[in-house]
């Protein structure tokens, strides 16, 4: 699993390093970030024929913007709070704007989701 974390942020950097610096070329530098900061917390969980890479506030919060380029923020009230969500394939990233008690709030987090097939599993 380690070997397919190291060769994807491989990846992800030397793409986006060759792009030019235009707002897809951003965009992917966000994603990597998360991608970085994920595996730099040990925040990647395995479920399945899934890895879940989640970043938080600074990092999240960088890519939350980003893509609101392209996509809009979708609003779910639900048992945790209020939340803008923006989805992108399997991924998504989430603003709470309300905690569970309707009070106001500001964090933010980001899953990327990326899925392995059978290759991992045991």
């Amino acid at each position: 699993m380690a070997q397919l974390i190291a060769a994807l942020c491989f990846v992800l950097i030397s793409t986006s390093a060759m792009a030019e610096l235009g707002p897809q070329a951003i965009t992917l530098s966000g994603i990597s970030d998360c991608l970085k900061e994920a595996i730099g917390n040990n925040t990647v969980e395995q479920n399945g024929n899934a890895l879940f890479f989640s970043c938080s506030e600074a990092r999240a919060k960088i890519l939350f913007n980003l893509l609101a380029r392209k996509i809009r923020a979708e609003v779910v009230q639900d048992p945790n709070g209020k939340f803008e969500n923006r989805q992108f394939g399997n991924s998504a990233c989430y603003h709470r704007v309300e905690d569970a008690t309707g009070k106001t709030v500001d964090d933010f987090r980001c899953d990327l989701v990326i899925l392995s097939g059978d290759a991992l599993l045991d």
